[in-house]
């Protein structure tokens, strides 16, 4: 590489010494009265000959700038070809799969954090005034290659007003490529969309303030079962311009409301469940357009209820979901139908949906929601759902890369009960 670019650099100075001595000749001859024949002759063969040699030399030029490029392309390419793989976590969720990538660049635990301070007025029942929403402390490490470790640890206050601790995800994954990725542990289940694009603490990034009512935390009165303890499997299906991904999952189901009320439920075995039964979900997700934002999705749910001192129930669920997801403009819907039977007690059956939109404009977004769930008045397992609906509109602001503010306005109504009217304001960050 250096000879080539002396032999430019001397190829250079050359041109420019033929041109001056050119110069400094012609003056000469035209100063002449009565130019010998001979001298004309000499001369003319000397411009020809300094001529063809700078052209010669501006070939040469021209070749070596060419050969260089080559060059310059091809350790390129092979600089390419060595690199290895990056490995470091998507800045967004990953929507195709039910668990996000949690192999880092480096070795070594890294951490994130998640928080949010609420003030709140309205007539739901709680007290008005400020509130310490979830505090989320995300924690990744890289084990090996393909071997990396997620953990997800959670503090808020209970409805005791106590605060609690609890381990949301602790996952074990293995990565080879992208049509195979395991995770064993505790894990966010792969029904829709909105369970694993926003999970706890993520208040800083869903739009609104708080999620909507379909996919309500499962110890907070949820229908859907939002956790699991087993194995999740996901991926990629070779499928051209369908974009096809796959989600199969397998672990102990949740427990049974059991007749009480949301408050002192708890939906969630950290270590077993009802009984002896497993739950299964199997779900497809595509991306018809790669280049496009548009995302379907549909999930197969089953497992086996038990209530205390009641017949044991099938569950069935059927999930469905369509997004619009743009930077600038985003268009969520998801609908699950919940279908409980029994040999002795017969068929029940719950519908949920919910759809959402919002448009930013630089630092502001505002948007709106429209929740909907119903069960029916006699579901031995959803006790204290009833039927809930209404709409629900607010204005988010990025003050920051780091920080959101946010107004919203939930009006609900209730089956043979008063409406909820809230106000929330909302501050939520990450770090």
């Amino acid at each position: 590489m250096r000879s080539a670019k002396s032999t430019i650099h001397v190829s250079g100075l050359a041109v420019v010494i033929l041109l001056v001595l050119l110069l400094a000749i012609t003056p000469g001859a035209e100063a002449q009265t009565q130019p010998s024949s001979e001298t004309d002759q000499v001369d003319a063969a000397t411009v020809r000959s300094m001529l063809k040699r700078i052209a010669e030399l501006e070939t040469e030029v021209k070749d070596l700038r060419a050969a260089n490029t080559d060059e310059a392309a091809g350790n390129s390419a092979v600089t390419k070809t060595v690199q290895p793989q990056d490995l470091s976590p998507a800045p967004s969720p990953d929507v195709t799969v039910s668990n996000p990538q949690v192999l880092e660049a480096q070795r070594g635990m890294q951490f994130r954090g998640f928080g949010d301070v609420n003030l709140q007025g309205g007539n739901s029942g709680q007290s008005n005034g400020f509130q310490l929403g979830i505090f989320n402390l995300l924690m990744t490490s890289r084990l090996s290659e393909n071997v990396g470790f997620l953990g997800e640890l959670v503090m808020d206050v209970s409805s005791t007003g106590m605060f609690q601790i609890e381990p949301e995800r602790v996952l074990l994954s293995y990565r080879p490529n992208d049509y195979f990725h395991a995770s064993l542990g505790r894990y966010h289940t792969g029904i829709g969309y909105y369970n694993n694009a926003y999970h706890h603490g993520a208040a800083f990034l869903q739009t609104a303030t708080g999620r909507p009512l379909l996919f309500a935390f499962d110890d907070q009165g949820g229908v859907l079962p939002i956790h699991k303890i087993g194995l999740s499997v996901t991926g990629r299906i070779p499928s051209g311009p369908i974009g096809l991904n796959y989600i199969a999952e397998v672990g102990y189901g949740p427990s049974s409301h059991m007749g009480m009320g949301m408050s002192s439920s708890n939906p969630m075995m950290t270590v077993t469940d009802d009984h002896n039964g497993r739950a299964f979900n199997l779900g497809f997700i595509a991306r018809p357009l790669p280049w496009h934002p548009v995302q379907l999705g549909f999930d197969v749910y089953h497992s086996d209820r038990a209530p205390m001192g009641m017949p044991s129930f099938s569950e069935n669920i059927y999930a469905g979901h369509f997004l619009y997801m743009a930077p600038s403009f985003e268009f969520l819907n998801e609908a699950a139908f919940i279908r409980h039977s029994s040999a002795m007690m017969g068929t029940f059956n719950t519908l949920g949906f919910y759809s959402q939109v919002s448009r930013k404009w630089h630092a502001w977004r505002p948007f709106v929601r429209y929740n909907y769930l119903n069960a029916p008045e006699m579901e031995p397992i959803f006790t204290t759902t009833g039927r809930q609906s209404g709409p629900a509109g607010g204005l988010r602001y990025d003050a920051s890369e780091s920080v959101a503010l946010k107004l919203q306005f939930d009006h609900l109504d209730r089956r043979a009960m008063s409406a909820v009217n809230i106000v929330t304001m909302q501050t939520s960050f990450v770090f």
